[in-house]
Order: structure tokens, then C-alpha cells, then sequence
């Protein structure tokens, strides 16, 4: 997955925020900010969406409403209102650092909304125990494939402990599907793994859909980052207070960096 894919969990988040307000204060939504930026390692624009926490409705549930008109700047430089909610800070020949702090502050009714985040390091030592594997084509007189797919083995260094969350995204434009029946499903083109803070993972058949290529990105990432992923997924439907990484407001600050790889799913 492109780096600038990296899954957005802020609109999960919004929705907690306006299922919970009235449990974590008696604020009125419309002042409440949500921040969503994600920072990404040698890239030269850095982008932060700034919305509203919407009251919670089935007319809202997919709404988004930007705030526009902000003053935001990132470590001291300001950012321009590129689209209306949307700032962004064009570093011209200068790109993000690694292990390079960040900190981003604007002002919302009141209050200062900031926060801060550390680049990761590039992921190292990533590689594939195989970067083509085969399958056979499951059609309507074929029945199920005589063997399955064998798996893939990712491993990556991970001495520390770090956090890691992998992507895997399905690059061909024309679906070639390897079993005839999933024909009749919306399947996704693209996936992401939970973050981890192991050394490695396997891919199999349960993660390939289609024949053709695949593009997998490792993201090293911070720790807000995974408690944030971890809290969504795992409270998306219960009220509970969500987990911020943003001072006086909702949302993510945070920074990651990348590796890539590439699988090919042929046909025996």
C-alpha cells in the first residue's frame, strides 16, 4: 500500500467522541477539534485534517465537517489551508527526519489544540520467504485446489520491541478472482494487520482474494499509534472513553516509517 494509504482510524474515532462526550465532559461537540496527520519518513509535505465532532445520528454517521480558517503551524513554520479543513506545509527540499520530533499547535475557540510525535526509524531486515506463490483456479466444475497455497513468512528486525503494522494491497486493475463463488462479494482491494511487536508474520490464503500482484508495506510505527488502532478496533461498539494523542482535542498526531515488498499470486 502507497504510503500515504495508511488506514484512517479517525472516523471511528468521531464516532466514539459523539457517542461519549456527554461521559468524558459536558463540552459542546461543535468546539470539540479532531486532528488526523500522519507523518511519513522522507516525504517533503506534511498534511493535518482538522474536523468537528458531529452529533451522533444516522444522517451523520458518514458526514464530515471541516473546520476551515485555522492559524496551524509545525514546529514554528505555518501551514497553508490547501483545501477547506485541510493544512498543509511544503518542506521544499527538505524532507521528514527520522528520529526528528514534530509538534503541531493551532487555536480553537479557547483552547490551544497540540501535540507532538517522533519519526521511527526505517523498518530493516524486511524480506519474504518466497515473493511468488501458486494456486489453483477454483471454478464452478473445478472443486477446491488439491493443495493449498503454501504460506509466506515475513520477518523483519525487531530487537526493541517496536510496532510494526503491515499493509496489503491488490494492484491489478481487472479482478481475476481465484475462487469463482467470491465473484457474488464486494472484496476488499486492500487489508492492513493489527500492529505487532513481533519480528515477523504469515501471509497465506486467507490474505490473497485475486490473482496478480500485491504490494505490502511494513510501517514502523509509534506507540500512540498502535493504542489508538488497538482501542477502536476493539471498542468500536461499547462506550468508552477513546484514546487521544491530542492535547485539548481528539485525534492523531503521529509519525511512521516504511518498507516495501511486492508478492505475485500466479496460477498452477
Amino acid at each position: 500500500m502507497k504510503k500515504g494509504k495508511a488506514i484512517s482510524l479517525i472516523l471511528m474515532l468521531i464516532i466514539l467522541v459523539s457517542c461519549t462526550k456527554d461521559l468524558i465532559t459536558p463540552l459542546d461537540a461543535d468546539k470539540i477539534a479532531v486532528v488526523e496527520s500522519y507523518l511519513y519518513a522522507g516525504d517533503s509535505i506534511i498534511k493535518v485534517k482538522v474536523t468537528k465532532v458531529l452529533p451522533f445520528s444516522e444522517d451523520t454517521l458518514d458526514a464530515t465537517e471541516y473546520i476551515t480558517g485555522l492559524h496551524l503551524q509545525v514546529n514554528g513554520a505555518d501551514l497553508t489551508e490547501s483545501e477547506p479543513g485541510i493544512y498543509t506545509l511544503d518542506l521544499g527540499n527538505k524532507s521528514i527526519n527520522p528520529d526528528s520530533t514534530y509538534y503541531v499547535k493551532f487555536r480553537f475557540y479557547d483552547d490551544t489544540i497540540s501535540s507532538s510525535t517522533v519519526i521511527p526509524a526505517k523498518p530493516t531486515g524486511f524480506s519474504l520467504s518466497a515473493t511468488t506463490v501458486y494456486t489453483d483456479r477454483i471454478t464452478s466444475t473445478s472443486g477446491f485446489p488439491g493443495s493449498p497455497m503454501k504460506d509466506i513468512d515475513l520477518t523483519w528486525d525487531n530487537d526493541d520491541y517496536s510496532y510494526y503494522y503491515l499493509t496489503v494491497e491488490y494492484l491489478e486493475t481487472t479482478l481475476d478472482y481465484i475462487n469463482y463463488a467470491m465473484e457474488a462479494y464486494d472484496l476488499p482491494l486492500a487489508e492492513s494487520i493489527s500492529p505487532l511487536q513481533s519480528a515477523g508474520t504469515r501471509l497465506g490464503m486467507r490474505n490473497f482474494e485475486f490473482f496478480g500482484r500485491y504490494r505490502v508495506v511494513l510501517f514502523k510505527v509509534n506507540k500512540d499509534f498502535a493504542d489508538l488502532y488497538q482501542h477502536l478496533t476493539s471498542n468500536s461498539n461499547n462506550i468508552t472513553t477513546p484514546v487521544t494523542t491530542i492535547k485539548n482535542g481528539y485525534g492523531v498526531f503521529t509519525g511512521m516509517s516504511s518498507d516495501t515488498v511486492y508478492i505475485q499470486v500466479l496460477e498452477n
